[in-house]
């Protein structure tokens, strides 16, 4: 017998430990050795079925996780220089054409356009073959 129950459930445990029992048949012990196989049996799939739960539930997360970082990636502007002024323009077209000496002013305006553009350039990852051709049918 239990020492550490309160004294009500002693009293109740020695009552029923005094109670005659009726003898156990044969088939009794096949019977109850497979309803204890089957409440085993029962629990480990419970528990099986839960890891796979959590790993649904984490792969879910991680997507979601995904999914937001890039709609924050796309929504936000990033410079990469600092605001060009005026000023900085005019500077930058001279020393454009003191590189290049046979440049007009509208094709410095053009390169400096296109270095100014290159500044704000976010890499991305290639398209893979042929979903560029895809995109061009369409």
């Amino acid at each position: 017998m239990e020492t550490n129950l309160p004294p009500e459930l002693r009293e109740i445990e020695s009552a029923l430990a005094a109670q005659p029992l009726p003898e156990a048949g044969s088939a009794a012990r096949g019977k109850i050795l497979a309803a204890v196989g089957a409440e085993l049996a029962l629990k480990a799939r419970a528990r099986q079925q839960s890891w796979w739960r959590f790993a649904a539930a984490l792969a879910a997360l991680v997507l979601l996780w995904l999914n937001l970082s890039m709609s924050a990636v796309n929504c936000t502007e990033i410079r990469f220089s600092p605001e060009e002024k005026d000023g900085d323009e005019r500077a930058a077209l001279a020393q454009i054409q003191d590189l290049i000496p046979d440049c007009t002013v509208k094709e410095a305006q053009r390169q400096l356009l296109l270095l100014r553009a290159r500044t704000r350039l976010v890499s991305a990852p290639p398209l893979p073959h042929g979903r560029l051709e895809r995109a061009e049918e369409l």
